[in-house]
């Protein structure tokens, strides 16, 4: 009754009000039925903003996404407060609130998966980036959220968490990594897609790799790929640039064991369809030798990286036509060793265009070039000998790769070329041996790669394994090496002088890989079999064993190959509404044959590497893995272990043949907390004498903890972070090289802020 009361006595007002208030009263009506929802959505357990979640409006076309920060705006028209609006991402549950409930929340929490689509939508595997358009085989995705605020130096010291990969430090801070007890040389590194290993070395130093602009690595493990190149005998590493920040500008100091301070700035910053990022980060640290603590080894870097992207279309109607991308980077070393009279200064260049998308009517088109550049000069010694080593390598490279889609079958063709051209001088003083080989010289190589890729999809008719794909792949390179304007330290001798090279070679490989779901099951399996050739590097062909002996055997410069066979498995299973949340199990089993095998060696007299050759050597080997997640995927605990039989030690020196790893990850409200347990097998290398006898070096078996703690501070509009890393946290270990400690314990604390 005094409702109905108060609604007569506020009519009777609204009948005598002048007109103006009618209309303003209408305007407040109005108003009331248009807002403006916003907020951020974040992962329950470690607080990071999440990208593209779909948000709908039920019963009503309304939607929008996050975008990078994870942050939406969405205005309602006559849109009830009842009203549900869903949030939907494909690797977080789904989660439904009312409009009157998204008024209140600044922040919308989801609960992260551990199967990342919906059981009935799981059609493949989680493959992405450079592997989904290869052929199927083992792939491993490091993203940027577990290693951003980690306390890594450098993408090395990621890396050697992976229970397939070991990571090969020297004094000068160069990092070289392996894969599968293969050699530096037979990985590939990628940057977006583009090569970055040397045409000198066939190698890449993963130190000039800092961490904070990167997305993610994409690790392809084992000798199968044909989009990227014929000469990955071990696996591919392909380095993903960050396109998008959650933040304008960002800072960030870091310091730690051998005095070590590396600071970093980043910007960021969006016009329009243009977006434009620019990094810097720099720092060093000095180390004093046990045996002679009053001289120093001093390491300096200054790393540069800025990328532009372009999006064409009207991403709002249709999707974006298309991005074009330009990056550059640039990375420069310095090592100083005092008490060996050694130095290194590196400068490395990179720059290139990238274009994916549609050009016309032409779908699904991707053009790439890129220009590099290493500039590096090294001083060794060894006793009274000096060596000094200069190589000046410019590198032009070009892309050009088409899909198409056929109903259930899938086609790729690509043309790749690389040409670089390297100025190379060694001049050696007090040398006592007979003075051979090649003092200077100008080397190039070209290359000219083409790639057919078919790829079958189909269904097995079977309610559990739905569906297959049969994958076939042909691949045909042509090499080209040549030598000129050469200066021999005896003009009589050949040593060093090889003849302008042609190789061709055409390679197939096939996959078969069976995918199953039931209920919260997968299973994917896979067999792959195929074929590689390794051209033997510039720096091969040029540092033959007679530059310590003219008695010794000139080896071998035809191209290596290797028939490789691999069976993998993956089994995920996701459970709900217990304390375990989830598990995962991975294994495979490979098999490497190779032929005209290239062995490194080093000699007590000459600080650089020789090569000469093996008719035959082999690795086979199994690798498993397990993850258990737990209290609705806040900690996840997972152990790796693998096992390498290596027929010829000499030819793989210094790879572990075991390997084992236990981690444990726990985040929870925004802190995050990583502790890795590792062991490694005793490493074998291979001195050679002046005589020609190699002398056994044994590394003994390593084992220790890393532990990773950090924590990320939300004050206003800005995100403070702050980590604490110790590496080698059990101690205990005596090993030493050339008098200092390789595998002591460390520390490295970094703190920042971005807004």
């Amino acid at each position: 009754m005094l409702r109905i009361s108060w609604n007569r006595k506020l009519l009777r007002v609204l009948r005598g009000a002048p007109l103006f208030m009618l209309l303003f009263g209408s305007s407040l009506v109005a108003s009331a039925q248009s807002m403006l929802l916003s907020g951020t959505v974040r992962d329950r357990n470690s607080y990071r903003p999440i990208q593209d979640v779909n948000i709908t409006v039920e019963g009503s076309t309304l939607g929008t996404s996050t975008d990078v920060s994870g942050a939406f705006r969405l205005r309602l028209d006559g849109i009830a407060g009842e009203r549900s609006i869903t949030f939907r991402h494909i690797s977080y549950e789904t989660r439904t609130l009312t409009v009157d409930e998204v008024k209140r929340r600044d922040e919308i929490l989801l609960q992260p998966r551990v199967i990342p689509l919906q059981s009935a939508e799981i059609t493949e595997t989680r493959r992405e980036g450079v592997a989904a358009r290869d052929i199927p085989q083992r792939v491993v995705t490091i993203e940027s959220r577990e290693f951003e605020v980690r306390g890594y130096v450098d993408a090395g010291d990621l890396l050697r968490t992976d229970h397939s990969i070991q990571v090969d430090e020297e004094l000068s801070g160069r990092k070289s990594v392996s894969i599968r007890g293969g050699n530096a040389d037979e990985v590939i590194v990628l940057y977006n897609g583009i090569r970055l290993n040397s045409s000198f070395s066939n190698e890449f130093d993963l130190s000039l790799i800092e961490l904070s602009d990167i997305e993610r690595f994409e690790i392809i493990k084992g000798s199968n790929t044909s989009l990227y190149g014929s000469e990955a005998f071990a696996g591919v590493i392909n380095i993903v640039p960050k396109r998008e920040r959650d933040y304008t500008v960002r800072a960030h100091q870091q310091i730690g064991s051998y005095d070590s301070g590396i600071w970093g700035v980043q910007l960021f910053r969006r016009f329009g369809k243009l977006t434009g990022s620019y990094s810097l980060r720099s720092g060093g640290m000095t180390r004093a030798f046990e045996d002679f603590p009053d001289d120093a080894l001093t390491n300096s870097s200054v790393h540069h990286g800025a990328h532009f992207n372009w999006t064409f279309g009207d991403a709002e109607d249709h999707g974006p036509d298309g991005m074009l991308t330009a990056h550059w980077r640039h990375a420069s070393q310095e090592y100083v060793n005092e008490r060996d009279s050694e130095l290194l200064d590196d400068r490395n260049h990179i720059g290139g265009l990238q274009y994916n998308g549609r050009i016309g009517s032409i779908e699904d088109i991707s053009l790439a070039t890129s220009y590099s550049r290493l500039d590096q000069d090294v001083q060794l010694r060894s006793g009274d000998i000096t060596i000094l080593r200069g190589i000046d390598e410019h590198g032009i490279q070009a892309h050009v790769e088409k899909g198409l889609g056929l109903g259930d079958a899938d086609l790729r063709f690509a043309y790749q070329f690389a040409g670089s051209s390297l100025d190379f001088s060694d001049t050696r003083q007090n040398v006592r041996q007979q003075s051979i080989g090649l003092e200077s010289a100008l080397l190039s190589r070209t290359r000219h790669g083409l790639v057919a890729i078919g790829k079958l999809h189909g269904e097995t008719g079977s309610t559990f394994l739905r569906t297959f794909d049969f994958d076939v792949s042909l691949r045909q390179d042509f090499v080209r090496d040549a030598q000129d304007e050469t200066v021999l330290r005896t003009p009589s001798s050949g040593t060093g002088l090889f003849q302008e090279h042609d190789w061709s070679h055409s390679l197939f490989k096939f996959a078969v890989n069976l995918k199953g779901v039931q209920d919260d099951l997968l299973l994917d399996v896979f067999l792959s079999y195929g074929g590689n050739v390794k051209y033997p590097s510039l720096m091969q062909q040029i540092s033959a064993p007679v530059l310590v002996s003219a008695e010794m055997a000139t080896p071998s410069l035809e191209p290596e190959t290797n028939r490789s066979v691999e069976i993998g498995l993956t089994l995920l299973r996701e459970i709900t509404g217990q304390t375990v949340t989830g598990w995962e199990i991975t294994g495979s089993f490979f098999q490497n044959s190779y032929t005209n095998k290239f062995r490194s060696y080093s000699s007590a007299s000459i600080p650089v590497l020789l090569y000469d050759n093996v008719d035959n050597a082999q690795i086979s080997g199994f690798e498993g893995g397990a993850g258990l997640y737990m209290f609705s995927k806040k900690v996840l605990a997972e152990i790796g272990l693998s096992r390498y039989f290596i027929s010829e030690r000499a030819a793989f020196p210094f790879k572990s043949e075991s390997k084992r790893t236990l981690s444990l990850r726990v985040d929870h409200a925004g802190y995050s907390l990583h502790a890795l347990y590792f062991f490694e097998s005793e490493q074998i290398g291979m001195l050679r004498q002046s005589n020609g006898d190699f002398t056994e070096v044994e590394l003994p078996e390593f084992s220790n903890l890393d532990l990773h703690a950090s924590r990320y501070i939300p004050v206003g509009g800005a995100r403070l972070f702050l980590n604490v890393s110790f590496r080698n946290l059990l101690g205990g270990q005596d090993v030493m090289l050339s008098g200092l400690a390789i595998r002591d314990r460390r520390y490295y604390i970094t703190a920042g802020i971005q807004y």
